[in-house]
């Protein structure tokens, strides 16, 4: 009977070798596990940063508010889209008035304004954050007022914008404020003569009166025969316009929205623009509803030189009973009006320089001014009106937005706002480039 082998006996050193070598094994693999996870995780983040969470970084903050990157992205894009429409407007107006060299030159130098600004995308990208940040502080002042936008005022200015109007074209407003133009006072007619409109006076010879008859009956038989000619003649058929009709309104729109669809937004981001430029719209209307649209105005004239003697002179001269007129001509380096007699129009506040709106208002109607200096020269002026009057539409805009610039930045003071620089800076898109038009 064969013998069973003998067992090997295992020494308690050897034993214990054995489980440092398994627990070295063990460790090292799990410290190549951990390794690879960490890269794993480090690759992870960089591909989450460089999308996901690269959109959702905050570029600044109004109040308890954040403004996203993906949001400032998509508007800097939109921003330097629309820059680019503008240069190209700019390039049309320069082919179209091309025969002029100075209109030429004119519209090259607003197309090299653009090419600057969007050479450097932070300069574009500071633009539109702040325009941005003025947005959010107009939206909160709109919520805190029950200012709000409905679909149907969306859709109204969607259809507005593309010229389709389903109910009809809307009948222009008359912006021109009525006025009934002053009359001139016996002083204003002794200091300004007026020119009277010439009615040309038909004379008529009584000898004429029996050819005229005969014209009279010969012009009537040939229009009589022309009127029989036309009848038997086939009338010239008109083309009659394409309509606008609803498919063709909606065909525009969707060209719209795919076109901005090549920098980003999609429709829902269009409608989210009209509203929020709807209710800027309102909050500007409410706030400059009470701007004055009339101001005290002064109608002068002056004569402008360049010393205080030569001033002085002038004002001897008229003191001497020399005719104004004749003095603006021959003296007056204001060549603008000179020539007719150095008259200014009607003005109101702050469209002089201060020294001379200051003397201006101080004067009676008739009186003429002791030499005023201003960076222009010396003035000797001559109050021919003062009345309450309109302010021009383009003067009354300015004076509106003046308004509501300074609403705007007293609003914005409410609120504590931060920009990320060193986030918006770093992400500010160079696209679309300058030049592409599509």
């Amino acid at each position: 009977m064969a013998r069973s082998p003998e067992k090997k006996l295992v020494s308690k050193k050897h034993k214990a070798r054995l489980q440092q070598e398994q627990q070295h094994r063990k460790m090292l693999i799990i410290a190549s596990i951990i390794i690879v996870a960490i890269v794993l995780i480090v690759l992870a983040y960089g591909i989450l940063d460089q999308t996901i969470l690269k959109n959702q970084k905050p570029v600044a903050k109004v109040g308890n508010t954040v403004i996203r990157s993906e949001e400032f992205i998509k508007m800097v894009k939109l921003e330097r889209q629309q820059m680019n429409g503008q240069a190209y407007q700019y390039e049309t107006y320069k082919q179209f008035f091309g025969f002029d060299e100075q209109n030429t030159a004119y519209f090259d130098s607003l197309i090299q304004q653009i090419q600057a600004q969007m050479a450097v995308p932070e300069t574009v990208g500071a633009t539109v954050l702040t325009n941005m940040i003025d947005s959010k502080v107009i939206g909160f002042y709109a919520a805190e007022n029950g200012i709000e936008v409905t679909e149907q005022e969306i859709e109204d200015a969607i259809q507005r914008d593309f010229g389709y109007f389903p109910n009809g074209t809307p009948t222009p407003e008359n912006t021109v404020v009525p006025y009934a133009t002053s009359t001139m006072s016996p002083t204003q007619y002794a200091l300004v003569t007026a020119t009277p409109t010439v009615t040309p006076i038909e004379e008529v010879d009584e000898n004429d009166e029996e050819s005229s008859t005969e014209e009279e009956v010969i012009e009537t038989e040939v229009v009589t025969a022309e009127s029989e000619d036309e009848s038997s003649v086939t009338a010239t058929v008109v083309p009659s316009p394409t309509a606008y009709t609803e498919d063709l309104f909606q065909e525009n729109y969707n060209s719209f929205v795919e076109n901005f669809g090549k920098i980003g937004l999609n429709e829902k981001d269009i409608l989210e623009l009209y509203r929020v430029q709807l209710i800027s719209q309102k909050v500007y209307e409410l706030i400059t509803a009470d701007i004055p649209t009339e101001e005290e105005q002064l109608w002068a004239r002056h004569i402008l030189v360049a010393t205080l003697e030569e001033a002085e002179a002038v004002l001897a001269r008229l003191n001497n009973g020399e005719d104004w007129s004749v003095i603006a001509a021959e003296v007056s380096t204001d060549t603008s009006n000179k020539d007719r007699g150095g008259d200014l129009g009607w003005f109101g506040k702050n469209a002089m320089v201060t020294e001379f709106e200051s003397a201006a208002f101080k004067l009676e109607i008739g009186e003429i001014s002791n030499p005023v200096e201003t960076r222009f020269g010396f003035h000797i002026i001559q109050l021919l009106g003062k009345e309450v009057r309109p302010i021009e539409s383009s003067q009354l805009d300015q004076n509106k937005q003046t308004f509501f610039n300074e609403w705007l930045s007293n609003e914005k003071a409410k609120y504590t706002i931060e920009q990320y620089d060193d986030v918006w800076t770093n992400i500010v898109p160079n696209t679309p480039a300058f030049g592409d038009f599509q």
